[in-house]
């Protein structure tokens, strides 16, 4: 073993050693917790993220024990001997990257977690559908993190090194209009900047490849989910992942909302029930966000949007489509909708209803010709509108919303 964990700790020094460290994801994370289970999308960063804590908080390798699951030399040994071994002779900390491949690796967190209590456990996956399904007893003991893929404004950090303060929905809602001038102030191609991280923004790794081929890694990763992390969970076929593919393809070429569950069902070849089971591992996957109406049960998809997850989806599956189609409200409302997170809901009135602190607001998405037409009347709501750079009253520039995190 002590073999194993020599060479564990040489691959160890080789990964840290290429990590960047300049730029930093926006997640705050209580790293004193013992034990911490961190989710998210193939490709928001996780790894980076923890491993560059790893470089800040440890002076030797020893200290702490970086591996994946998917390392042969762990699938030999195992989890749980693996931890047991560095606990016993070297350091308290150990991070455990793609935990989702091994069975039953719940079982082996919990024995460690058990057996030394004062030794720390960072869980990484790249699959929720694997962590939220097997977490268990570990739910109760884990502080649970989600990273999402990048804000507009981590984007122009990343790639323009032009550091920004984000925003929360309230203060926007409330200084739109001063945010953007100050905005403009520092960035004036917002809308040149914006524009390219709708296509190729949303995932870190956009900073090594040029537009097509990451576009082309990105259908990779999406084949990686079809293929190995939703088999992983549920028992399906191959003949079954091919159907997630045309779901997905049918999906990147659909307007939104006018998804009708019958003519996906004949197009596909498959039951409601299955289109549903179907859909909820897309969603959990983060491959597609299924934003709810009011009070509708999970069954339920009557005046629901189902979208894919975020605008660089559409672009990568269907590139042609949406670069030469002038009706972007797809677009549009995937970005929004990625960058607020699943706890908005579906409307028969307008777009999407939004709580905000003890209220909701009502909220209409469009282009720069928008108007204010469907919330006439209303209260609480707002237009948030593409290809303006300042807004006025109740209409306030999409990007903004890019300024949450």
């Amino acid at each position: 073993m002590d073999n194993i964990l020599n060479e564990l700790f040489a691959i160890q020094n080789k990964v840290a050693s290429l990590v960047p460290t300049k730029f930093k994801r926006y997640l705050e994370i209580d790293w004193n917790q013992r034990l911490i289970i961190i989710t998210g999308a193939r490709g928001t960063g996780k790894t980076t993220m923890v491993l560059q804590y790893y470089l800040e908080k440890f002076k030797s390798t020893s200290e702490c024990l970086y591996f994946s699951v998917d390392n042969p030399l762990v699938a030999k040994s195992g989890i749980y001997e693996i931890g047991k071994e560095f606990f016993t002779l070297y350091g308290d900390t150990i991070i455990i990257d793609e935990v989702h491949k091994q069975n039953n690796w719940s079982f082996h967190v919990k024995a460690l977690y058990d057996s030394f209590p004062d030794k720390k456990i960072i869980i990484l996956g790249s699959s929720k559908l694997n962590i939220i399904n097997q977490k268990g007893d570990l739910s109760r003991r884990a502080l649970i993190y989600n990273l999402k893929g990048l804000s507009f404004r981590e984007f122009i950090d990343l790639k323009y090194n032009v550091k920004m303060d984000s925003y929360s929905l309230d203060k926007i809602l409330k200084d739109h209009v001063s945010i953007s001038s100050s905005i403009l102030r520092n960035i004036p191609e917002i809308k040149k900047y914006f524009f390219e991280y709708k296509q190729y923004g949303f995932y870190p790794f956009f900073n090594e490849y040029s537009e097509a081929e990451y576009q082309q890694v990105l259908q990779s990763v999406v084949d990686k989910i079809i293929y190995k992390d939703i088999p992983s969970l549920k028992n399906i076929k191959g003949s079954s992942s091919f159907v997630f593919k045309k779901l997905i393809a049918y999906l990147a070429m659909s307007k939104i909302p006018t998804v009708v569950v019958s003519n996906i069902c004949k197009e596909l070849d498959i039951n409601k029930e299955t289109l549903y089971d179907y859909l909820d591992l897309l969603d959990r996957a983060d491959i597609i966000n299924i934003i709810r109406r009011e009070n509708a049960t999970v069954r339920s998809l009557q005046y629901s949007k189902i979208m894919l997850a975020n605008p660089n989806l559409y672009y990568s599956i269907s590139n042609v489509m949406w670069k030469h189609n002038t009706d972007l409200g797809n677009i549009r409302e995937s970005f929004f909708v990625s960058q607020l997170g699943k706890d908005i809901l579906a409307s028969k009135v307008v777009d999407y209803l939004i709580p905000v602190g003890n209220t909701e607001i009502e909220v209409e998405i469009g282009g720069k010709n928008k108007t204010r037409k469907q919330i006439q009347g209303l209260e609480n709501a707002y237009v948030f509108k593409d290809d303006i750079q300042v807004g006025y009253d109740n209409i306030i520039p999409l990007f903004l919303i890019g300024f949450l995190y």
